[in-house]
Parts: structure tokens; C-alpha cells; sequence
């Protein structure tokens, strides 16, 4: 399966996007644009990794599409934390599955 950088890109916008008035209600003097908030994507052989600021969070599945938790070691998939397929789930879904 062909996931594009576009298709990424808009993906860790909206989900970097869902977040912003909670961090900046919570913290007012930092800035939430700064890289070490910043989400990004990193292509690996098999997966693409979907980072929060210098932690990993989630990753997708290149041959299926699918997103997962991590497990405790970078860029190992949870399998038993689907959150969705990357043509189905939007920003807000990563943001609610964050932390669960």
C-alpha cells in the first residue's frame, strides 16, 4: 500500500491541531509549534512511525495501511492497540488514543 507524505502530513496536522488549546490553556508561556512539540512521520522499512515531539506514539503499517500503538521499544507495533487505518481515522483519533 502506497501512503503518500501528503496523506501523513495532513494526519499529524490535524492530530498536532487537536491539541493545541489544551497545551496552551495548560501551559501559556511555552510554545507549542517548538520542535519539541511538534508532531512528525518517520518512514522506516516496513513501517512509518508517527512521532510526538522526541517520543515515538504511533505507527503504520506500510503493507496494510494500519495504525498501532507503540510498545515500549521505537517503532514496534502494538497489535493489540489498533487505532484504525490510515485511510479511515482523522487527528482527533490519535489525540484521544495518546495515552490509553
Amino acid at each position: 500500500m502506497e501512503i503518500s507524505d501528503e496523506k501523513l502530513q495532513e494526519l499529524i496536522g490535524q492530530w498536532h491541531e487537536e491539541g493545541r488549546g489544551q497545551f496552551e490553556a495548560s501551559y501559556p508561556g511555552l510554545d507549542y509549534d517548538s520542535p519539541s512539540y511538534r508532531k512528525r512521520f518517520v518512514r522506516k522499512a516496513r513501517y512509518v512511525c508517527l512521532d510526538d515531539g522526541d517520543s515515538g506514539a504511533f505507527v503504520v503499517d506500510q503493507t496494510d495501511g494500519n495504525v498501532y500503538r507503540i510498545k515500549s521499544k521505537y517503532g514496534v507495533p502494538n497489535r493489540k492497540k489498533l487505532v484504525g487505518n490510515i485511510d479511515g481515522i482523522r487527528g482527533r483519533q490519535l489525540h484521544r488514543s495518546r495515552w490509553w
